[in-house]
């Protein structure tokens, strides 16, 4: 059966399945489809520009580039390979003058976060960290089955009251995470995403979509039985 394919320029930008990649290439001037965000949202590409220079966006680029010069050093070549993700944070605080960091936790990675902790408070961070379960919500109170419900909003809330600078969430579920984001204040990082067939590492399966997992995602997914 043959499939319908949409002219190139009302497609959406599939950078994902670009062949050309122009962006990461010296050649400037190479072709590229009328989907390319780049081409098709030239506007756009303007006006984010210029966003850079507001203030806090202005101090997170800041704070990007003094990281990447230490992780990037090129009189230190293979020194990046040495940079874990809790080193990157520790270093990105302090080159941006954070004190006060906040950690959202879920409850079932409360050792993970104790560990994380101390490591925080022994580089000299004063550290706030929120369970999940902290204001548990009765699940009846929402119209919703089960006999407990995590408050991620409340975990955004108390982290503003707290007044803390920079948040770390640490395994929240897929949409406490979405919830948690929305409503906090202070800049916010992942460093734990949850996933418990894989030991919070998600990235497998995409490596094992490719091998032992093929069979698993090449079919619509469901978990039901």
């Amino acid at each position: 059966m043959l499939v319908k394919r949409l002219p190139m320029a009302k497609q959406c930008p599939q950078c994902v399945k670009c062949t050309i990649l122009r962006c990461s290439s010296h050649e400037k001037n190479k072709k590229v489809p009328p989907s390319c965000p780049t081409e098709k949202y030239l506007d756009l590409v303007r006006e984010t520009t210029e966003k850079y220079k507001i203030p806090e966006n202005h101090a997170v680029i800041q704070g990007w580039l003094g990281l990447m010069k230490k992780v990037l050093d090129p009189q230190k070549q293979n020194e990046k390979y040495s940079w874990t993700r809790i080193h990157e944070i520790i270093e990105y605080a302090k080159i941006r003058g954070m004190k006060r960091l906040g950690i959202a936790t879920c409850y079932a990675l409360m050792p993970e976060s104790k560990l994380l902790s101390d490591i925080l408070e022994n580089n000299g961070f004063d550290v706030v960290s929120v369970s999940c379960l902290c204001g548990e919500v009765n699940p009846q109170d929402l119209g919703m089955p089960g006999d407990i419900f995590c408050n991620p909003i409340l975990q955004a809330e108390i982290l503003n009251h707290e007044k803390t600078e920079l948040n770390l969430m640490v395994g929240l579920c897929v949409g406490h995470d979405i919830l948690f984001l929305r409503h906090c204040k202070a800049e916010t990082t992942p460093l734990i995403v949850k996933d418990r067939a894989l030991g919070h590492n998600p990235v497998a399966a995409l490596y094992q979509s490719q091998g032992f997992f093929r069979d698993r995602f090449a079919m619509k997914m469901s978990m039901d039985p």
